[in-house]
């Protein structure tokens, strides 16, 4: 049986990813989310998973609200064989740009976006120590690469995936001793709510790739910046 817990769960990449897994017989989900609640389509998939997917209250920019949320993992499971730091945001384009742009906006995207993830790993590390093959998936974005910064706008965005990034490589460092692969994970340009309409890629088939990766992961990828696709990215 595999352990999985994702972030940001209740729609877009986050819900396909529990729903792909979820069609797996040997896989025990923790779907952590804002307010399991109301999140309707993710009730749903608890409700005909025969008790497989377990649904985890989780506000990621509240420390207490993270550490609660691996306590109640840890209630469930003794171990995660696989972390996803999905959740995420990218406020409008409008918003980001140079002059528009305001510290608090930049801050509290990089809160969401990279703070939160590296806290998330930090109050699983302990599951994940216990886990088979564990792994931890950084979703970022190709908007976090240097080498591809030929264009303006976006500063929260990119500066937060960017940072991300950074944090991949320094918890591969510090999770490697424990057999722990991390990598940080592009999951193309998505037609969901933050990637609109005129994207590339749907839901099902990002995710689809995404997994390929993750399934496929060793030891030697760890503390690298992959595509959905598997392709490398520059840093």
């Amino acid at each position: 049986m595999q352990h999985v817990a994702i972030t940001g769960s209740n729609r877009g990449i986050g819900l396909e990813v529990v729903r792909q897994l979820a069609s797996r017989p040997e896989t025990e989900i923790y779907a952590m989310c804002r307010k399991p609640d109301v999140a309707a389509e993710l009730r749903a998939l608890s409700k005909d998973s025969n008790g497989r997917v377990h649904l985890i209250a989780l506000e990621v920019t509240d420390d207490a609200s993270i550490r609660a949320a691996a306590a109640a993992v840890g209630t469930k499971t003794d171990r995660i064989d696989l972390l996803i730091n999905n959740a995420a945001i990218n406020p409008p384009g409008k918003t980001q740009t140079l002059e528009t742009i305001t510290s608090a906006e930049m801050l509290h995207v990089l809160h969401v976006n990279t703070v939160a993830p590296l806290l998330v790993v930090q109050a699983f590390t302990e599951l994940l120590k216990k886990g088979s093959l564990p792994k931890v998936v950084n979703l970022s974005s190709e908007m976090g690469s240097l080498d591809d910064r030929d264009y303006g706008g976006y500063y929260g965005y990119c500066t937060s995936k960017a940072a991300l990034n950074m944090v991949t490589r320094g918890l591969a460092a510090d999770l490697a001793g424990y057999g722990i692969v991390t990598i940080s994970l592009d999951p193309g340009w998505v037609q969901t709510e933050m990637g609109g309409d005129g994207a590339d890629l749907t839901p099902e088939d990002s995710v689809r790739g995404i997994l390929r990766v993750v399934d496929s992961l060793t030891r030697k990828d760890n503390g690298t910046y992959l595509r959905w696709n598997g392709r490398t990215l520059a840093w």
